[in-house]
């Protein structure tokens, strides 16, 4: 084995070592949203899970739509107070709704819902019964504030708001998705 050891040569590698760059760049980015790395997982399917954790779903929310994904089954989870966030090809969601939500009786006011939010990958999924929920841009009956929260699809729901923290009662029962086949 004489000719291996001429072949290595004392002194520094010769093989390029990728940049650590881009995974110090999300780090600071996942930092300055207050959030931190809970576990990075891979199911039986193939599919990738990035969960995250934090305080201020508006800050959650807010980075997650900053975070372009572009390949199937990778996912990037924000658990928060306000539920579990997430996002992947489609877009933003809402994991599920809270049992809270549901109890349309308890409420300070009426909301409205004031903008979509990825436009028809969220309420084509409520809407074929793969999720409880849609996302929306909804605005406080009290206060005026708008913020993004999951809705049921063509049902009543109850959203807290992040400001004044009044109960909205939320009607999307005029919003239908319809697939056409042109």
């Amino acid at each position: 084995m004489a000719w291996f050891g001429r072949l290595r040569k004392p002194g520094p590698s010769r093989i390029p070592l990728a940049s650590n760059e881009p995974i110090e760049r999300w780090q600071r980015r996942v930092a300055e949203a207050g959030l931190r790395l809970v576990e990075i997982k891979k199911n039986n399917q193939g599919a990738v899970y990035q969960v995250l954790a934090g305080e201020d779903p508006a800050r959650a929310k807010d980075f997650l739509r900053k975070e372009p994904i572009d390949k199937e089954l990778y996912y990037i989870i924000v658990e928060t107070p306000d539920g579990n966030w997430g996002t992947d090809i489609k877009g933003l969601f809402l994991e599920r709704l809270r049992p809270w939500q549901m109890d349309t009786a308890n409420t300070d006011c009426q909301g409205a819902i004031s903008g979509m939010i990825d436009m028809n990958q969220s309420i084509r999924a409520a809407a074929r019964g793969v999720t409880d929920n849609f996302v929306v841009e909804v605005c406080c009956g009290r206060c005026g504030h708008e913020w993004i929260d999951g809705i049921r699809y063509r049902n009543l729901t109850v959203v807290r708001c992040p400001t004044c923290e009044a109960r909205n009662l939320i009607d999307s029962d005029g919003y239908t998705f319809a697939e056409y086949d042109y």
